[in-house]
């Protein structure tokens, strides 16, 4: 059976049915929690090597999109969305609209 969000091929009976759609355990966890970040970590205020790299590659490019920053940093876009995540709501990284799309940017 192939999961029906991300294409991986799964053992028949590993599959899990969410919305009617049949999920890798992966893209099952993901859909339920899509942050997949710890609200402690957030609170302490810890920034990861991933993040840093985040910061690093919007400061110079002065805000890049989420397709942009994931080519440029060979990161799945789900991981990205995780680190801008916390860094959201860290007060680091702000999204703006700008010609339809959503831009990351420094605060």
């Amino acid at each position: 059976m192939q999961c029906e969000r991300c294409g991986v091929l799964m053992e028949l009976g590993k599959e899990t049915a969410h919305n009617g759609r049949f999920l890798c355990r992966n893209c099952f966890m993901e859909v339920l929690a899509p942050s997949g970040v710890c609200e402690a970590v957030i609170q302490r205020g810890i920034i990861t090597s991933q993040q840093r790299r985040v910061l690093a590659m919007l400061s110079d490019n002065h805000g890049l999109d989420l397709d942009a920053l994931s080519a440029v940093l060979d990161l799945p876009q789900a991981d990205l969305e995780r680190e801008l995540f916390a860094l959201v709501r860290r007060e680091k990284v702000r999204d703006v609209r700008k010609d339809g799309k959503k831009v990351f940017l420094l605060c």
